[in-house]
């Protein structure tokens, strides 16, 4: 055994410590285009610490949100649920007053928020944009929706089918609160479950699309980073990094839903944020009889793509399935048949981008323009 000094024992120890701090303030950015005069921020609205039933000190959510690459998060602790309220003073608002020094200090937008939690089949809504989490804090289930839309809240239903699965969890109390203006949006996306049906009614009713994590452990625990996964999260549009102007986009649903390598919106905006990511290099090609040309597609965003060839110009084929990993370049095989006319011409192919969905079951669709110059 070889003996250590305590003075290289110190050294050692140091030199952990420093490289452990240098590790925890890496953060990954997640890339993707603003779309016009909007500017794309990334968000995550629901989580949980160790003032209802999650793990980890409000602090702890702003650091580990900053090095996820999020500008958004509120902390929406449960206001029934208090498991831990023997060790844990129940004080409301106290998530919100410890982790904001912390995410001024970081750059990071936080919003006041809370969930209301209640049985089936009412279940869990989200309220952000808060003043005072305390008036929430009734017994009945509609006072407390109604003290968080009085407080100027937007709100939205948490993983609709998480306990009901059987497409029936729409019922009269959601139908009610969306006729009285109480409910915003639906959350489609919750961790690493996405709610087919709430998909559909969020698109019937009109509500804002959102994907959150609803993390209880700590993140590291339950997203690989190293492996490339990311959190679940949602893109909003918004007119400038500002609660005001977040606060609009969702409420005229400017957003699109991000999770489990999915993208879920409405296509005005999920049609421009994915054309703007993938990038033709050369969409000048030749086309000599039947020798394959290839064309370079850049993704320059966060998301993977996945894409099925669905339609081409005639006397063309090209590659019929093609992954589009995040940040890379892919080559993308063009063929003609060797029996097109000589001269160049126009090469349309249209794919659908699979994992990027307008409705359930629907997935965008996405045409690349090349130039072609045919010879036998």
């Amino acid at each position: 055994m070889i003996k250590q000094t305590p003075f290289k024992v110190f050294i050692v120890l140091l030199t952990c410590l420093a490289s452990g701090a240098a590790v925890s303030q890496t953060r990954i950015e997640i890339p993707f285009p603003d779309i016009g005069e909007y500017k794309t921020v990334t968000a995550d609205l629901h989580m949980h610490t160790v003032f209802s039933d999650g793990k980890v000190w409000p602090t702890v959510r702003v650091k580990e949100a900053w090095r996820n690459g999020l500008d958004i998060i509120s902390i929406t602790d449960h206001l029934e649920y208090l498991p831990y309220k023997d060790d844990v003073l129940p004080k409301f608002n106290r998530p919100y007053e410890i982790a904001r020094s912390e995410a001024d200090k970081m750059g990071l937008m936080l919003i006041h928020g809370a969930e209301i939690t209640r049985d089936e089949p009412h279940g869990h809504f989200n309220a952000i944009f808060l003043s005072d989490c305390l008036p929430l804090d009734t017994p009945n289930q509609k006072d407390a929706v109604k003290a968080a839309f009085d407080q100027g809240a937007f709100l939205w239903w948490n993983h609709p089918e998480w306990k009901r699965k059987d497409g029936k969890a729409w019922c009269e109390i959601q139908q009610e609160y969306l006729d009285l203006g109480w409910m915003h949006g639906l959350e489609v996306i919750n961790g690493n479950s996405y709610y087919v049906n709430a998909h559909q009614w969020a698109l019937d009713h009109n509500l804002t699309l959102m994907a959150n994590t609803d993390v209880h452990d700590p993140i590291d625990e339950v997203y690989d980073y190293a492996s490339g996964e990311h959190r679940t999260m949602t893109l909003i549009f918004a007119k400038e990094p500002t609660q005001e102007a977040v606060k609009e986009a969702l409420l005229q649903r400017r957003t699109v839903a991000f999770g489990m390598n999915m993208l879920i919106g409405r296509e005005e905006w999920l049609r421009p944020l994915i054309e703007k990511s993938i990038v033709v290099e050369n969409p000048d090609i030749r086309l000599a009889g039947k020798t394959p040309a290839y064309v370079a597609l850049r993704n320059g965003c966060a998301a993977s793509f996945d894409l099925k060839l669905e339609e081409h110009t005639g006397g063309i084929t090209a590659t019929e399935n093609l992954s589009v990993p995040a940040g890379k370049t892919v080559a993308m095989r063009v063929q003609g048949d060797g029996n097109t006319p000589q001269g160049a011409a126009p090469v349309e192919l249209t794919y659908a981008v699979t994992n990027a969905l307008l409705a359930p079951g629907t997935p965008l669709k996405i045409k690349f323009a090349l130039n072609a110059s045919f010879s036998q």
